[in-house]
C-alpha cells in the first residue's frame, strides 16, 4: 500500500511503514509546503492513503471521496518514538486493504475504520 505522510507527523514514521512493506511518501519531501488541497489531489492521483492529524482532511475526504484517510488522534505531546510504537501495533493488527475507501481513526489503544459507501 502507498501512504502519504502529512507534515504534521514525525518524519521517521515513513521508516515504520516501509519496514512493513509499504511505500511511504513524505509530503515535505514530495510536495514541500503544499496546501491541503494539493496534498489531497496528489494522494488521489497516486492512490495514496493520507496519514495526518489534520481534521480538515476528513471533511475533504467526505466531500470529494479520497482514496483513503488515516486520521491520527494521539496527543500532540507524544514523542516520535511513542507514535512509532503505536503505529507498529496498528500495522500488526489491521487488514491494510480495509483502509482503502475509508476513514480510519487511530487513537491510543484502538482504531476505527469507517468504510464509505460508493455513490
Amino acid at each position: 500500500m502507498r501512504f502519504l505522510i502529512d507534515a504534521d507527523l514525525p518524519y521517521s514514521l515513513a521508516d515504520i511503514l516501509s519496514r512493513y512493506g509499504h511505500e511511504a511518501i513524505r509530503v515535505r519531501d514530495t510536495l514541500g509546503s503544499a496546501t491541503d488541497e494539493e496534498v489531497f489531489d496528489y494522494a488521489n492521483r497516486n492512490e495514496c492513503i493520507v496519514v495526518t492529524r489534520d481534521l480538515g482532511f476528513a471533511e475533504d475526504f467526505m466531500k470529494k471521496r479520497g482514496f483513503g484517510l488515516l486520521l491520527v488522534r494521539l496527543p500532540y505531546y507524544f514523542t516520535a518514538n511513542r507514535i512509532k510504537k503505536i503505529f507498529v501495533e496498528f500495522l500488526k493488527e489491521v487488514n491494510i486493504n480495509e483502509l482503502v475507501n475509508s476513514i480510519t481513526v487511530l487513537e491510543l489503544g484502538r482504531y476505527r475504520i469507517k468504510k464509505l459507501l460508493t455513490p
